[in-house]
């Protein structure tokens, strides 16, 4: 049985359901292959706020279910800004002991030979390293000491 409705919208939420079928239109999958109509658009609406709210959500109220689903989202977002940063990061560390390796080999550094920071077989490497690790803590108890002082 299908039942007919009347939805009556304002200007800002005709907008965003013309927002939300022209996104679904365009990157929907399966959806955009189906014969595009508000009908359609209402019924997956329900569909996606059923499933996200009463099934998923475990009859949780509303604003805190769309807290959590906000969380998540920004959660996920953060999670893959930290993933570039680190790689990043590794990327750079690598470079400098790249420029370390150079400058303390000359000509005879073959970059082949560039090893892990966590290797042991080059005790030069593994030198430099110990000693950044006692200066960053150094700096980060001189700085929780600088803290404390105030």
């Amino acid at each position: 049985m299908t039942t007919r409705i009347n939805i009556y919208f304002n200007e800002e939420t005709l907008q965003k359901f013309s927002d939300i079928k022209a996104y679904l239109e365009d990157v929907g999958g399966e959806f955009n292959r189906q014969r595009q109509n508000y009908s359609a658009t209402v019924v997956k609406l329900i569909d996606v706020f059923h499933k996200l709210f009463l099934e998923e959500g475990e009859r949780q109220n509303f604003y805190e279910r769309l807290s959590r689903l906000e969380k998540n989202l920004a959660d996920s977002d953060e999670e893959q800004i930290l993933k570039s940063i680190r790689k990043q990061m590794d990327q750079l560390l690598y470079l400098e002991l790249t420029n370390f390796h150079a400058v303390t080999k000359g000509a005879d550094f073959d970059i082949q030979d560039l090893e892990s920071i966590h290797s042991r077989f080059d005790p030069t490497q593994h030198e430099l390293m110990a000693r950044i690790e006692d200066l960053i803590k150094e700096d980060v108890s001189r700085g929780q000491t600088l803290k404390h002082s105030h």
